[in-house]
């Protein structure tokens, strides 16, 4: 037993009826549980019950163990003073209020079939706990649930363009300017990415756009990657026009030992991203156009073009053996839709549109091919649920990271119809 599971069972009034009997024998009635507390201080706050004939408005506590008060040290703590209610699953001795006042105790009855689902939720080895009781919710109630894990995978996401856009000083270009940046490092090379646009202003990307050699330089200046002997001519005038714009401008490159290519697809080498990210700002002004302006554009990505030298060169100076495609693939681009510009679109209309509706951004995320990897393939074999878009698969990304994987049922809309369903049994 623990409290997790008896806050379940309070919060969503599973108590076997007709049990609302304090440990004194007093009849009693809940008439509002209260509001649910996940911080410090008394379980539920605001709760109204009557006794006697007199409704009472407080805090209520809850405890496996009613000794579990003395426990954790509620005897010495003014925030437990108005505690109304103590609920126990085992009424072990009786608490005593700092005003003489003995505490209204009451153990907590529920149907056993709700606990043992419980308990195979929480032990079972299934990685999806809920697999074999999964068909017992209806598909409104599954279908209402993704929506809510897309939207707070979303505003999980929202978190960290947060706190770029207060290191921009809210300058929402320069911000997806950086978390651009961050997406084209896809995970290995995330941070030196954002720390490169962190070092080099977007002014001075935006004022060389029609440039791509200049751009080039400044992107694998600025990435530490022109500080050694050149190896080729191509190199060798890279370095010298980095030369001119770090002059020019009072740039300073980051550490190239930050960038990681180890047991890494050579297409995959920073380089290549980097070139790519070059080429991205030739025309990035009109990708923040789009996003300020409400435009949705799943093509903008498809047709990034580097400059020759990247068509022969997985890295600087060193030539690979065929010819090779400079632009992002499919999946890449699926990637910084998904990662980046939702995410960011999101965030930029929530913060500055108050009729902000976020079906637009759903309805976008549903055009964006799902993700496979692990997580989502986790759900396959499950009929009720599907990962057909973007919106499933980030929807599933976060039920699983954050719900599945820590046992969190109690918490899952799932979870908590399969007991309300088993309930009826």
């Amino acid at each position: 037993m623990n409290e997790d599971f008896l806050h379940f069972i309070y919060k969503n009034r599973l108590w076997l009826k007709d049990t609302e009997i304090l440990t004194d024998n007093m009849p009693f009635e809940i008439i509002e549980t209260g509001l649910h507390n996940h911080d410090s201080g008394p379980d539920f706050f605001n709760a109204k019950i009557k006794i006697d004939g007199i409704v009472w408005v407080g805090n209520v506590e809850i405890h496996v163990n009613a000794s579990d008060w003395h426990k954790h040290h509620h005897d010495g703590d003014q925030a437990y003073d108005n505690v109304i209610l103590h609920v126990v699953y085992n009424s072990d001795c009786d608490i005593i209020l700092h005003n003489g006042r003995k505490l209204p105790t009451w153990e907590i009855s529920f149907p056993h079939t709700l606990y043992n689902r419980y308990a195979d939720f929480k032990s079972n080895d299934n990685s999806i706990a809920c697999t074999d009781y999964i068909d017992l919710v209806d598909e409104f109630h599954v279908a209402m649930w993704m929506e809510k894990m897309a939207i707070e995978r979303l505003e999980h996401k929202s978190e960290h363009i947060s706190e770029i856009h207060k290191f921009t000083n809210s300058n929402w270009n320069e911000t997806l300017y950086i978390v651009v940046a961050r997406n084209f490092g896809f995970g290995t090379n995330a941070q030196p990415f954002e720390m490169l646009a962190m070092q080099t202003p977007l002014n001075v990307m935006l004022l060389n756009a029609d440039n791509l050699f200049a751009l080039e330089a400044i992107t694998f200046g600025q990435a530490g990657m022109l500080n050694g002997q050149p190896n080729d001519e191509y190199t060798r005038k890279l370095a010298t026009e980095y030369s001119f714009q770090k002059a020019k401008y009072g740039l300073s490159p980051i550490a190239e030992s930050l960038w990681k290519r180890s047991k890494m697809h050579p297409t995959n080498f920073p380089e290549t991203r980097l070139a790519q990210f070059a080429a991205l700002m030739q025309n990035f002004q009109k990708l923040i156009d789009d996003i300020l302006n409400g435009r949705f554009n799943p093509h903008f990505f498809d047709n990034l073009k580097t400059s020759e030298y990247w068509e022969t060169h997985f890295s600087l100076g060193e030539k690979s053996s065929k010819s090779k495609s400079t632009g992002l693939g499919q999946q890449a681009i699926d990637t910084i839709l998904i990662n980046t510009v939702l995410p960011f679109s999101y965030f930029y209309g929530k913060n500055t549109n108050p009729n902000f509706d976020s079906e637009k951004i759903v309805d976008a995320m549903k055009s964006v091919k799902a993700e496979s990897n692990r997580e989502t393939r986790a759900f396959a074999g499950i009929d009720k649920i599907k990962c057909e878009s973007a919106f499933d698969s980030q929807a599933l990304l976060n039920l699983k990271k954050n719900y599945c994987d820590h046992k969190r049922c109690l918490n899952c809309n799932i979870g908590f119809q399969i007991m309300k369903e088993i309930n009826k049994i």
